[in-house]
C-alpha cells in the first residue's frame, strides 16, 4: 500500500461500525493538509457503499449502498487545518480540496457519526450541525501524546434505542509514575521520563491544549439514521 502512495483505506471496528482512514498529508509540503480529487472520489464510494441512504448536492434523498453501517472517518489534519491547497508534485494537475469541502461530503451521508482527528495537539470537539438532524455530526480532536498534556481518548457508541445515538468520548493518559528514577530503563519509568520532559518543555505548557470542559470525557448525542 505505501508504495502505491495510496495511504487511504477502510477497517473494522466492530459489527455494524466501520472506520475510514484519510491521507490528508499534501506531498506539496507544509504543515496543513488537503484532500486530492481521486481520495475525495474514492471516499464518496466507501460511504455509499456502507450508507442505507444519502443526500446528494442538491439535497435530494438517495437511497442505496450494499450495506447499512456507521462509519468513523479519522485523518491527522482537522477540518480548519485542511487550506494547503498547493498541487501535490506526483500529480500536479489534480484539484486538491480543503476541510469545508470535507465536511460538506460528509454532512451529505448520515451514517458518518464522527471525524476523528489529530495535528493541533488539542483536545477539542465540534458539532458540525445540519438543519436535517441526521446529517450533522461530530469532529473529536485529541491532544497528542509527544506534547503536554498527553493525553488519548476512547470512544464509545452506544444506541439510545430512542432515535439517537451517543458518542461517549473519555480521555486517558499514561498511568506511569510522577516521579522519574533517570537510571532506570523499565517501560513504566521510560514513560515517566517522556512526561516529565514533556511537562518541562522549554516553550512551556500551553493550557489551551487541555481544552474546555466540553471537549474531555463527554456523551455527545446525535440522531441516529434511518432509512
Amino acid at each position: 500500500m505505501a508504495n502505491s502512495g495510496k495511504l487511504y483505506y477502510t477497517f473494522r471496528i466492530s459489527e455494524k461500525v466501520v472506520g475510514i482512514s484519510l491521507d490528508t498529508t499534501n506531498q506539496a509540503g507544509f504543515a496543513d493538509g488537503s484532500l486530492g480529487t481521486a481520495q475525495l472520489r474514492w471516499l464518496e464510494q466507501q460511504l455509499q457503499a456502507h450508507s442505507g441512504h444519502w443526500y446528494d448536492a442538491d439535497g435530494r434523498k438517495v437511497t442505496g449502498g450494499s450495506t447499512d453501517e456507521l462509519v468513523l472517518v479519522f485523518s491527522h489534519h482537522t477540518s480548519g487545518t485542511m487550506g494547503n491547497l498547493l498541487p501535490d508534485p506526483r500529480n500536479v494537475f489534480e484539484k486538491r480540496h480543503d476541510g469545508n469541502e470535507l465536511v460538506a461530503l460528509l454532512q451529505r451521508y448520515p451514517n458518518v457519526v464522527a471525524w476523528v482527528n489529530g495535528h493541533t495537539h488539542m483536545n477539542k470537539i465540534t458539532p458540525h450541525g445540519h438543519a436535517v438532524p441526521e446529517r450533522a455530526f461530530w469532529e473529536v480532536n485529541t491532544a497528542s501524546h509527544i506534547d503536554y498534556p498527553q493525553h488519548g481518548r476512547i470512544i464509545e457508541i452506544a444506541d439510545n434505542g430512542d432515535g439517537t445515538l451517543s458518542l461517549f468520548t473519555t480521555l486517558i493518559e499514561s498511568s506511569a509514575p510522577y516521579g522519574t528514577d533517570f537510571g532506570g530503563t523499565s517501560d513504566a519509568n521510560l514513560a515517566a521520563l517522556y512526561r516529565e520532559l514533556s511537562y518541562n518543555d522549554p516553550n512551556g505548557r500551553p493550557t489551551a491544549l487541555l481544552g474546555a470542559g466540553q471537549d474531555h470525557n463527554t456523551e455527545l448525542l446525535i440522531t441516529k439514521p434511518t432509512r
